[in-house]
């Protein structure tokens, strides 16, 4: 991975037009200038610099007859030499690989180079020089010389996994295609699985990666997923077990999303296997036995309803939690393992109203369906107070949240909002900073339940709910910060100390 692919380089900061010069700031902190006439095409007149305008990746001027568009690596190719060489280079080695491709092909129909270019319409020295990769070969070119000897493009795109299924045993490639093929996302495997000094290394060398770095790599696939290196690394598709600690799902997954789900899970509990064994037990664990029980014992050493303070009070039970913000078909967990409870919230908003009903959802899962050890709750949807579930402990876990949060009285307060704004929506923030005030119950949790309650009779009250939330400090890392205080990350090896250290992003 070079400095080249890294977003921070790619992405425009600022930019604007002055004394004829194009001036970009980008995010890395690099500033270039760029003289106007270096960037003018052909064919386009009337170029209004003055009203340069631009996006993350790329300007945009006005112009006639169209406006004129200049992504982020033409400004960088300009201005950056070795960039411009590394995209020549890259340029060569797809040419040589289209070329390999091609030949294959051509071999395949047991036609011979100057039979094709006859068909192609194109000269045998022509075809030589594909071929050989010593030369560039225009889109329709390419789709000609195909369609003369019966393929297509995809044909061509499905000769390239063939050949690197056949050239080499091993090769990052083919370990990201293998596991995408089990439910794997690339993303997780290079955000969060595989650590970044590693992909540099294996990218470093790329047309040759040594078998060492490639086995590092794979070490921290096996380590979650439980595959051998020699199953990682034969050519039979790698399956996917439904550990860990059964998956018990209070709502099925659809069959699209089953391997996502399954992957992300067994990627979870590892890390909440990591969390407990960095995390000193209790020695022992007396759970209150009813709502109303946990609510006093909270509010005896809480007076207000807060993210932090529940955290730590959930900590205080001995109950670890684990905050995580991917994105995916995940929502969320709570396991038993060896007797120890684990709660892990996936959240990517910012929303402290959020994060707090989804820990509520999953202490109720804690203290009544996890008893028993080595069990688990995943959550398969995003948690919400109207879920539409037909599970009754879904059901439960949503009822005890909203009775923590409001009492008995969420129904009502939502119905004296929506009475108190005439029944009209463009009213309904008003009365809520109203009915919150005199219920004594924070706004940011009845925007939320009158948004999903609203959601539901097609009614998007989001836009006005989502700026009433509470968001600093951040949820994520506040969550972060307090694992961070609970564990002693010493006490794990330097493999599972980059997994946690990258989830959690320390």
């Amino acid at each position: 991975m070079t400095h080249w692919n890294n977003i921070s380089y790619q992405k425009i900061k600022d930019a604007k037009f002055a004394n004829e010069n194009v001036i970009v700031n980008f995010e890395n902190g690099d500033v270039i200038k760029i003289p106007t006439k270096n960037l003018i095409p052909t064919r386009l007149t009337n170029i209004d610099w003055s009203k340069l305008n631009f996006s993350s990746f790329e300007i945009t001027i006005p112009a006639k007859p169209y406006n004129l568009e200049i992504p982020w690596d033409k400004l960088r190719v300009i201005s950056d030499k070795d960039f411009g060489k590394y995209l020549g280079k890259e340029s060569e080695e797809q040419s040589k690989l289209i070329g390999i491709k091609i030949k294959r092909l051509r071999e395949k129909k047991g036609i011979k180079s100057s039979e094709l270019a006859e068909r192609a319409g194109v000269t045998p020295q022509t075809i030589s020089r594909i071929e050989k990769g010593h030369t560039d070969v225009g889109f329709s070119t390419l789709r000609k010389i195909l369609a003369s000897i019966g393929y297509s493009l995809k044909d061509l795109a499905n000769e390239e996994n063939e050949l690197e299924l056949e050239n080499t045993s091993k090769s990052f490639n083919l370990l990201k295609q293998k596991l995408n093929f089990t439910g794997i996302d690339t993303n997780l495997l290079i955000k969060k699985i595989i650590p970044p000094k590693l992909q540099v290394a294996l990218e470093s060398h790329r047309m040759s990666q040594p078998s060492l770095l490639l086995d590092e790599a794979a070490s921290y696939v096996s380590k979650i997923f439980g595959w051998s290196l020699d199953e990682i690394w034969t050519n039979q598709n790698l399956i996917l077990g439904s550990h860990p600690a059964a998956m018990a799902y209070f709502k099925n997954p659809s069959k699209a999303n089953e391997n996502q789900i399954k992957a992300y899970s067994h990627y979870a509990y590892y890390l909440a296997k990591l969390v407990l064994k960095a995390s000193p037990p209790k020695s022992e664990y007396i759970y209150p036995e009813s709502l109303d029980e946990f609510k006093l014992q909270y509010l005896d050493k809480y007076e207000k309803i807060e993210l932090e303070s529940l955290l730590v009070f959930a900590w205080e039970l001995g109950i670890c939690v684990l905050p995580l913000n991917d994105s995916g078909v995940f929502h969320g967990a709570a396991w038993n393992i060896d007797g120890r409870h684990i709660i892990v919230l996936k959240q990517n908003t910012s929303a402290h109203a959020r994060w707090i009903f989804d820990l509520l959802h999953e202490l109720y899962h804690v203290f009544a369906h996890l008893e028993k050890e080595n069990t688990s709750v995943v959550e398969v949807e995003e948690l919400n107070p109207f879920s539409n579930t037909e599970s009754i402990e879904e059901l439960e876990a949503n009822s005890f949240a909203n009775q923590f949060i409001f009492g008995n009285e969420a129904e009502k307060l939502a119905e004296e909002s929506v009475e108190l704004a005439n029944w009209k929506i463009e009213n309904l923030k008003r009365t809520v900073l109203k009915v919150a005030k005199k219920g004594k119950i924070r706004e940011d949790f009845l925007a939320n339940y009158l948004a999903f309650r609203l959601s539901y009779q097609s009614e998007n009250w989001w836009g006005t709910a989502t700026k009433m939330q509470i968001t600093e400090p951040d949820p994520f890392t506040t969550a972060v910060n307090l694992l961070k205080k609970k564990v002693h990350l010493q006490k794990l090896g330097h493999m599972d100390f980059n997994l946690l250290s990258t989830a959690i992003k320390i």
